[in-house]
Order: C-alpha cells, then sequence, then structure tokens
C-alpha cells in the first residue's frame, strides 16, 4: 500500500467510525455491524475485523466503566460469560482459516440476524427456570459468532431482550457480556495475525472518533427521534448485510 492509499484508508476509518459512534450513541447499539458494513465497502473482511478491534474494546470498557455493580454482574451472567469465552477463544483462532468469502458471509449473516431482529423480532419471554439452558445455548452462539465475525452482540441481545431487562440492566450485562469477549478476541486474533502492528495506527483512529461519535450520538439522542432513526439505520445494514451476502457468495461461486 502506498502513501496515498494509506493515507485514504485512515480517512475512510476516521468517517466510518465517527459514524458507527454517531448511531451507537443515539440508539445504543450497532457500533460493529455499522463499521464491519462500511469498511467491507473498501478492505476485506478479515482487515475490517483487525481495524475493529480497539475501537470495539474501548467503546465498550467505557460502557461498562458506567454499570453499577459488575461483580454482580458476573454472579448473574457467569454460565453466559464462561461458554462464550470458551467457543470464542477456539473460534476466534480459526477466522483467518476461513479466508474472506467464508468469513465476508458470516459477517452478512450476522448482519441480517442482527437486522431482521431488531425490526421485526418479537420480545420472547424467557422462564426463569430456563434461564440457565439459554445462558449455555445463546453463550454458545455468540461465542461461535464473535470469534469468526467479532458480532456477538446479536445473541446477547436476544438473551437480555427474552429475560426482559431493564434499559439500565440491558445496558450494564451487554457492556459486561461484550467487553469480557474482547479478551479472547484480541489475543485469537492477535495470534493468528487478523489483527498485527500494521493496524494499530488505523485501530486507534477508528477508537478516537467512534469515541467523539458516540459523544455527538448522546446529545442528538435529545433532538432527534431515536425510534424513527433507529429504523433508517436498520434498513440500511439489510441493504449493506443483502449487498454483501450477494456478494460474497457470487466471489465463492465465481459467477
Amino acid at each position: 500500500m502506498n502513501f496515498d492509499d494509506a493515507y485514504l484508508l485512515s480517512g475512510i476509518v476516521a468517517l466510518v467510525f465517527l459514524v458507527a459512534g454517531v448511531i451507537k450513541g443515539v440508539i445504543g447499539i450497532g457500533l460493529p455491524t455499522t463499521a464491519l458494513s462500511l469498511l467491507t465497502l473498501y478492505v476485506s473482511p478479515l482487515t475490517a475485523l483487525g481495524i475493529n478491534l480497539l475501537p470495539m474494546i474501548l467503546t465498550n470498557l467505557y460502557q461498562l466503566k458506567q454499570a453499577d455493580n459488575i461483580p454482580e454482574l458476573g454472579k448473574t451472567y457467569w454460565r453466559f460469560a464462561f461458554v462464550m469465552l470458551v467457543f470464542m477463544a477456539v473460534f476466534s483462532l480459526l477466522a483467518a482459516q476461513f479466508g474472506d468469502d467464508v468469513i465476508k458471509l458470516m459477517i452478512a449473516l450476522s448482519i441480517l440476524a442482527f437486522t431482521l431482529n431488531q425490526l421485526f423480532g418479537h420480545a420472547l419471554v424467557l422462564p426463569a427456570h430456563f434461564d440457565r439452558a439459554a445462558q449455555y445455548i445463546l453463550g454458545g452462539i455468540a461465542g461461535i459468532l464473535g470469534g469468526l465475525t467479532s458480532a456477538w452482540g446479536v445473541p446477547v441481545t436476544m438473551y437480555l431482550v427474552m429475560k426482559n431487562a431493564t434499559p439500565k440492566q440491558f445496558v450494564d450485562a451487554s457492556g459486561f457480556l461484550i467487553s469480557l469477549g474482547c479478551v479472547p478476541i484480541f489475543i485469537g486474533y492477535s495470534v493468528t495475525s487478523v489483527f498485527h502492528t500494521g493496524l494499530v495506527f488505523n485501530g486507534i483512529i477508528g477508537a478516537g472518533t467512534a469515541m467523539i461519535g458516540f459523544a455527538i450520538g448522546e446529545r442528538l439522542r435529545t433532538y432527534i427521534s431515536a425510534p424513527l432513526f433507529k429504523k433508517v439505520v436498520l434498513i440500511m445494514f439489510l441493504t449493506m448485510g443483502i449487498r454483501l451476502g450477494y456478494a460474497s457468495i457470487t466471489s465463492f461461486l465465481n459467477l
């Protein structure tokens, strides 16, 4: 990559994570989904996963820092966290072996699952006596998706919605579970060179603009209709997920 290309990439990364941060600040979700959707328009899926790592870690640690009682979160969600971390540790080591087309398809499916669940999903109530089983099952799914695509927020969101968590419980628990997941992802991606020193600079840029965007989004939340904004964003995600899935399938089949 020559100097001009590197300069352009840094500019794209800054803009992508600024937009992703604004979206997360307004509706509370969607930073990795936005970033991966937009970055894969310009770089390979594996490169997008690597660049996304530092911004994801920083924004989720910031979210976790605002949690009321972290030890209590650990006591409540340790089963989900344990299974998720085990699966994530394994599958984060396998991501590089799948190749760009497969990872692109996995990202597309994650985006589509996230979007369709948010747009059309109906909240299922999780009975208390099924909570342990749900933590093991959805924790495993979160670990697999997280290891391969960095997008383990979908199963986390589904579990917390079914558990009928309050807004504060949702923010605290999702921040806790997503922050924990960053540890095996960081180790796995570093070992397999999905994340490497060549991506640190752009990762730092993305983390900085994501935090700026998040602050802007929090302010905008009081001036715009968050539900309408969320619908527009989700429709955009749906379009990008379909495009990404189509591109990965046609590339894999050499069409």
